[in-house]
């Protein structure tokens, strides 16, 4: 029970701060030829969440990049590659609605789909350095 409560509380902080979202978004060109449109803004911070909404263009790719551990909220359907520096491709598929804990590493992505791919990304303060993990199956740590 205080599992599906937390979550309802977390769901509602984020359509809140996504309703409150006020932070421009950018995009750069990489050197390889691929074109890094992502747009990704804070939509809420505090001293123990930082909250993003990120959108990434259809077709579009992202250079190698760090990710923190995370819990990442689908807001659109998703079709897209993971590409790791020891050469590995995954591809993945996500549905608008599914959430999931990320853990740290170092990727690129892809988007293969004709449509953007949208997401909330909850980062938890500390989660880089080990000081926080993810509930069991049972929500407790």
């Amino acid at each position: 029970m205080r599992s599906i409560i937390g979550a309802a509380l977390v769901i509602c902080s984020i359509a809140a701060a996504l309703a409150q979202e006020k932070t421009p978004s950018h995009g750069t060109s990489c050197t390889d030829g691929c074109l890094t449109a992502v747009a990704a803004s804070v939509v809420a911070e505090n001293e123990f969440v930082q909250v993003l909404r990120v959108l990434i263009p259809a077709h579009t790719r992202t250079p190698m990049h760090d990710v923190t551990p995370r819990v990442v909220i689908w807001l659109s359907d998703a079709h897209f590659v993971d590409r790791y520096e020891d050469g590995k491709e995954i591809e993945e598929m996500r549905n608008a609605g599914h959430a999931e804990w990320v853990s740290a590493r170092r990727h690129s992505g892809e988007n293969l789909s004709d449509h953007p791919m949208e997401f909330v990304a909850v980062v938890l303060k500390g989660a880089a350095s080990g000081e926080h993990r993810p509930p069991d199956s049972n929500g407790h740590r």
